[in-house]
């Protein structure tokens, strides 16, 4: 028996991914939000084209948790890590995920921010507060720190 085996580019992989979240978040309805509720932000937003600047501090939302990914199509390991956060924050409606490409890691957005090691996250709690910024190896805990300030007052 021979397995079918697909490439796909980071890009796509991302585009999988945050397709397959919009399909899982659509699933569960939302049966007795009124007229006068806000809808709820969209979960997972990419933010800017490669390398070109972005003001992440506009894209917080107040009263949820936002990971803010800072990534690369050449990062190898970008994509997989950025798709853990996703599956992984998934079943938790108060964690946003904001990606900003950093282009080839030179660019204006990657200056402003001081991104110099790939994957690099920024984790802002419920009042838009900077808690944590994690780098490499260390992305991999985000999930778990994301969650425990969404569970915070």
């Amino acid at each position: 028996m021979s397995a079918l085996r697909v490439a796909l580019r980071p890009a796509a992989l991302l585009a999988a991914l945050a397709a397959a979240l919009a399909a899982a978040s659509g699933a569960c309805g939302h049966a007795g939000v009124t007229a006068a509720e806000a809808p709820a932000p969209d979960r997972t937003v990419q933010l800017n084209q490669p390398g070109a600047v972005v003001h992440v501090e506009d894209h917080l939302v107040e009263g949820y948790v936002t990971v803010v990914d800072f990534w690369a199509e050449h990062c190898g390991a970008c994509v997989p890590v950025g798709g853990m956060l996703a599956i992984q924050t998934a079943a938790e409606p108060r964690i946003l995920i904001r990606k900003v490409d950093v282009g080839d890691g030179f660019s204006p957005v990657a200056q402003a921010y001081k991104v110099g090691a790939l994957p690099n996250y920024r984790i802002y709690d419920k009042h838009r507060q900077l808690r944590y910024i994690l780098v490499g190896n260390d992305c991999v805990g985000a999930a778990d720190l994301a969650k425990q300030l969404a569970a915070e007052p």
